[in-house]
C-alpha cells in the first residue's frame, strides 16, 4: 500500500485492516503476487523501452492484480491497446481494491475458467511470472499453445519466469511448482513452434537469497 501510495493514491482510515481481513492465503491464489504490487517487473525487461517505439495489440496472459497493464499505461502505452486475461478474478480484485480503479480496469481485463478462442489477434502476449506457477505440464503445454495460437505472424511472447541455472540437479526444496531451466523453457518454446528465442538471467538480490542455482529467466520468442 506505500509503494501503491506513492504513485498518488490516498486510503481512507482504517482501509488497510479492512484488506488485511478481506484477503488471506485462502482467498488470495498466490500471495506471493503481493509483494510485488506498486513494482511492476515488466519495466525491468530487456524489450519495455522498444514496446513504446511500435506500440501494438498487446495481451497479458495470466495479468494477476493488473500491475503490468497499469505500467505500461503509465508510461505511455496506448491504453486501448491492451488486453489482460486470467482465470482467477481474486488478485484482480486485489489490484482494483488498492488502485480505486476498478471504472478504468474492468472493461481491460477478461476473468474465465478457460482461454478464448483466439486466433493471431495480438502482436504481443506477455507472461509476467505465470509459468513458475503452473505444476500441471499439459496445462503448461496448453498456456504456450494458446500464446502462440493468440499471436499475429511476426508476433512476440516474452514475460519472465522463476527458474533453476542449466547446472542445478533437482527441482529445489524451495519455491513455486515449475522450476525450469534455460535449456527445458528453449525446448518447450521451440516445440511450441516459437522462434528467435532470447532467455537471459536478471540479476536480482533477492533470488540470490533463496539459493544458489536459482534464476529469474527474461524470455522473448517470436512466431
Amino acid at each position: 500500500m506505500q509503494r501503491v501510495g506513492e504513485l498518488g493514491i490516498c486510503y481512507p482510515e482504517g482501509y488497510y485492516n479492512s484488506l488485511v481481513e478481506k484477503y488471506t492465503h485462502e482467498t488470495l491464489p498466490y500471495p506471493y503476487i503481493v509483494k510485488h504490487i506498486g513494482d511492476a517487473r515488466i519495466r525491468r525487461h530487456f524489450l519495455y523501452r522498444g514496446l513504446f517505439e511500435k506500440p501494438g495489440d498487446l495481451l497479458d496472459y495470466g495479468c494477476g492484480t493488473g500491475d503490468a497493464i497499469r505500467q505500461l499505461i503509465r508510461d505511455g502505452y496506448p491504453a486501448e491497446r491492451i488486453t489482460g486475461f486470467d482465470v482467477n478474478d481474486a488478485s484482480i480484485r486485489l489490484g482494483y481494491d488498492l488502485y480505486f480503479d476498478r471504472h478504468d480496469m474492468e472493461n481491460r481485463i477478461l476473468v474465465a475458467a478457460s482461454f478464448p478462442d483466439i486466433s493471431e489477434q495480438f502482436d504481443m502476449v506477455y507472461s509476467g511470472s505465470v509459468v513458475h506457477v503452473i505444476r500441471d505440464e499439459q496445462e503448461f503445454l496448453a498456456y504456450l499453445a494458446n500464446a502462440y495460437k493468440a499471436l499475429k505472424s511476426g508476433g512476440i511472447f516474452f514475460g519472465s519466469t522463476l527458474g533453476l541455472d542449466d547446472t542445478t540437479a533437482g527441482q529445489g526444496m524451495h519455491g513455486p511448482p515449475r522450476m525450469m531451466r534455460r535449456c527445458e523453457l528453449v525446448d518447450s518454446f521451440e516445440k511450441t513452434g516459437f522462434c528467435d528465442i532470447r532467455i537471459i538471467s536478471e540479476d536480482l538480490p533477492e533470488i540470490g537469497r533463496r539459493g544458489a542455482g536459482f534464476r529469474l529467466w527474461q524470455f522473448c520468442a517470436g512466431k
